[in-house]
């Protein structure tokens, strides 16, 4: 991962974490992150607090971020690459940092920097991750790009912006690593045919007033790799595509839920195929269990 925005007015706090051990869980902002490869949404200028092992140093790009246990967060919106390095440079975390778009920027016609955002009906987000143009292989977990998560409007215009959340998120890396440890797939992701979407969006195609979608909570997903062709694998292996492979995933997931500790709880959907889509199954991570169409 490399620094897409520049550091501009960061400024970063050093000294040293008091008590740190060599085993000390790493944290931002109170959570402690659970792969490898990871994000973290702050506001412009946010105290960040920290935690790592004592043997690990905190980097932006090639800067030491210090390590006092926390550090200010850029006054510019964009993605940083945040990096926390044992002594001999291997990485322990790479972390997406995005530094988000205050929500306040939005204009009175609803376009924050021209990107149609509308109105939120409730609960409007603080900010939104900017997305520039070329950057969207940016990872913000083990198996997911920011780019998958994109809205569908205004293909030519940028910057983008939207948000993904970590609950969802974690849900769909817990699904993806069971399926491939059950031998059901060799998928790499998830094909999200539909992740974040503006409420400007969202009004236009018809979807829920109150939709996880627009909080960046929600996806529609189907495994697509057996053959790569736009849609569902036949994963219930019953030789044709249809509702039954939505049903099956669903199932899957549902039992998986059900008896992980490390799954947040959230909503699933089963969806059938219609003119414009094969079969797909909705996840989110709204912090309780919801069940639909199956």
């Amino acid at each position: 991962m490399t620094l897409i925005a520049p550091l501009l007015t960061a400024l970063w706090s050093f000294g040293s974490i008091t008590g740190a051990s060599a085993n000390a869980p790493v944290t931002l902002n109170g959570s402690e992150i659970p792969y490898e490869i990871w994000h973290e949404t702050v506001m412009p200028g946010e105290d960040v607090q920290f935690t790592h092992p004592a043997n690990v140093s905190v980097y932006i790009g090639d800067e030491p971020a210090g390590s006092s246990g926390s550090f200010e967060a850029p006054e510019t919106a964009g993605t940083y690459d945040l990096e926390f390095r044992k002594p001999d440079g291997t990485v322990v975390h790479d972390i997406a940092l995005f530094v988000l778009e205050p929500a306040t920027h939005i204009a009175e016609d609803g376009r924050l920097n021209g990107f149609r955002m509308g109105a939120y009906p409730q609960d409007t987000p603080r900010g939104f991750i900017r997305l520039d143009k070329g950057h969207g292989d940016v990872k913000v977990s083990p198996s997911f790009r920011i780019g998958q998560f994109l809205c569908h409007q205004q293909p030519d215009h940028w910057p983008k912006y939207l948000l993904v959340s970590s609950s969802n998120l974690n849900r769909l890396e817990i699904l993806l690593n069971s399926l491939r440890a059950d031998g059901l797939t060799e998928a790499d992701t998830f094909f999200v045919m539909s992740g974040f979407r503006s409420p400007f969006y969202n009004t236009s195609i018809g979807s829920a007033k109150l939709s996880r979608h627009m909080y960046g909570d929600a996806t529609d997903v189907y495994l697509d790799v057996a053959p790569k062709d736009g849609v569902m694998d036949d994963i219930n292996r019953d030789g044709v595509i249809n509702k039954e492979d939505a049903n099956f995933l669903y199932d899957y997931a549902e039992d998986l839920f059900a008896t992980s500790d490390a799954a947040p709880k959230g909503g699933l959907g089963s969806y059938s195929a219609n003119a414009v889509h094969g079969p797909f199954v909705h996840v989110d991570g709204r912090g309780r269990a919801a069940r639909w169409g199956r």
